[in-house]
């Protein structure tokens, strides 16, 4: 069985380091850039009061591992990002007697956009963001900044087959919502309940059909102009925030 997968990866800017202690985060390296005077101190005493060794290198050195991205002088290795099963952490919540909300993200491969949602889900109360394995944007350094460290602390459940973790979830009692142009219903004009699994898709496809076929709502978000579409991460910042209003 299954239950956890873990990846290293690396971490840039003062923000996501901060968080990253705050969750207990074991860390592989840190570096902190040489020269920086004051600039970094208080970066340096949270290192070491959280007893985390690091090393001073040059601005270059920081650069070719943050690919030149704003690092703000900071640059980190964690020993691992832990992805979790669905079904499992679903199992446990609905146990617990707790009515999951979780969002599922389908073929979503922009990893602002993922981190952006990350972010939002968490503000919002969310249980877990479900990702799929292949087509889709992973925890990495920039989804990790984007989402000002959540994904840190949100629980991210990650898919060999989207459909039929959706479908698993549907079979346990949980409300599918997916968030999609073409339907004929307005999302305010439709009721929610918990537990829930809200869907969004990219903006290029969409949902796949198949995972369409299994919701038990098609909502659109209402455009007052011609376009037709919002940016995922905003779509699904409006979504998640009214099935919030109707739960609180």
């Amino acid at each position: 069985m299954q239950n956890e997968e873990k990846d290293s990866t690396i971490i840039f800017g003062v923000r996501p380091l901060e968080e990253a202690l705050g969750a207990g985060t074991t860390f592989m390296k840190v570096y902190v850039q040489k020269g920086m005077g004051d600039g970094l101190k208080h970066i340096k005493q949270i290192l070491n009061r959280h007893k985390v060794n690091f090393t001073e290198v040059p601005k270059e050195k920081l650069d070719s591992l943050s690919k030149f991205k704003n690092h703000q002088g900071v640059v980190a290795k964690i020993s691992s990002i832990t992805y979790h099963n669905a079904e499992e952490l679903v199992k446990r919540l609905l146990d617990d007697d707790k009515a999951p909300f979780v969002i599922a993200l389908d073929r979503v491969t922009d990893v602002r956009n993922f981190g952006a949602i990350a972010r939002t889900a968490m503000a919002a109360g969310l249980d877990a963001i479900i990702i799929p394995e292949k087509g889709s944007a992973t925890v990495s350094e920039e989804a990790i900044k984007t989402s000002a460290g959540a994904l840190l602390h949100l629980p991210v459940c990650r898919s060999s087959n989207l459909f039929q973790t959706i479908k698993h979830l549907k079979d346990e009692g949980l409300q599918v919502i997916c968030g999609t142009e073409k339907a004929n219903k307005e999302l305010f004009f439709e009721t929610y309940t918990k537990p829930c699994v809200l869907i969004v898709g990219s903006e290029e496809d969409g949902i796949s059909p198949a995972l369409l076929k299994l919701a038990d709502k098609l909502v659109k978000i209402p455009m007052k102009t011609e376009l037709d579409s919002l940016n995922v991460s905003v779509a699904a910042g409006v979504m998640m925030y009214e099935v919030i209003r109707q739960n609180p």
